[in-house]
């Protein structure tokens, strides 16, 4: 009678290399690949590290070099001569605008409406403050109404009060100027026109109230001041 072999016996025949191998643990793989990309991983950190050092490093030089220049600026404000070489030296960045506006509103209060121009023009240039922009293009536009190109300065004045990008109160105290060149022309319809302009523009402003009481001036029998437009730019109150 043939014996049944027992369950724990291995087979004589059996091979111990053919039993599946374990499978590396967790740490294993992540030291074989360090091992294999440790250069890699070294120059990518620095790369990293160097980035932010360089990124911290530039704010801090930027900071420090715009409060330098806040100081240049605070120191010669009120000399002209060398607001413009300031500004020169400082181009696109927001003080040169304002430098070059402030000598500009010097320049128109001298009459000195060619250079003042030249100024204007540079400064709206260089501003990104939107009503600051639109008071030297402003001023611009007056300064060829006050040359005596009266075409070219209401041209200018259209294109204030048509710019959707600067302020609103810049806008109707432009159309406001072309009001008061109408009202000189003598072109009523065209006064009441504009008016009506303004009050779309800016109803609750200062320019709005303005307009109301230049368009009832021409109401028959109503001898209200004229004022021109070119008497009327302040340069000063921006």
């Amino acid at each position: 009678m043939s014996q049944i072999p027992s369950v724990n016996q291995s087979s004589p025949h059996a091979d111990p290399s053919a039993a599946p191998a374990a499978e590396p643990g967790f740490e294993v793989i992540v030291h074989a690949f360090w091992i294999k990309n440790r250069g890699f991983i070294l120059m990518l950190c620095v790369i990293v590290l160097l980035g932010i050092v360089g990124r911290e490093g530039w704010q801090y030089f930027s900071s420090m070099r715009e409060q330098s220049l806040q100081q240049d600026y605070a120191q010669i404000s009120e000399n002209p001569d060398k607001l413009v070489s300031f500004a020169d030296a400082n181009p696109g960045h927001p003080l040169a605008g304002v430098a070059y506006l402030q000598v500009a509103d010097r320049k128109f209060e001298a009459a000195d409406y060619a250079k003042a121009t030249t100024y204007y023009t540079k400064a709206a240039g260089s501003l990104k403050n939107e009503a600051l922009a639109g008071r030297a293009k402003l001023g611009s536009a007056m300064c060829s109404i006050n040359s005596g190109d009266i075409a070219g300065g209401e041209a200018a004045l259209k294109a204030v009060g048509a710019d959707q990008t600067i302020s609103n109160a810049v806008r109707a105290e432009a159309t406001y100027h072309l009001a008061s060149l109408a009202v000189e022309a003598g072109k009523s319809e065209e006064v009441a026109k504009l008016v009506a302009e303004i009050t779309k523009i800016d109803l609750s402003g200062p320019w709005a109230q303005r307009a109301t009481m230049l368009l009832s001036n021409l109401q028959p029998g109503n001898k209200g001041a004229e004022m021109t437009a070119g008497s009327l730019f302040k340069p000063e109150s921006k």
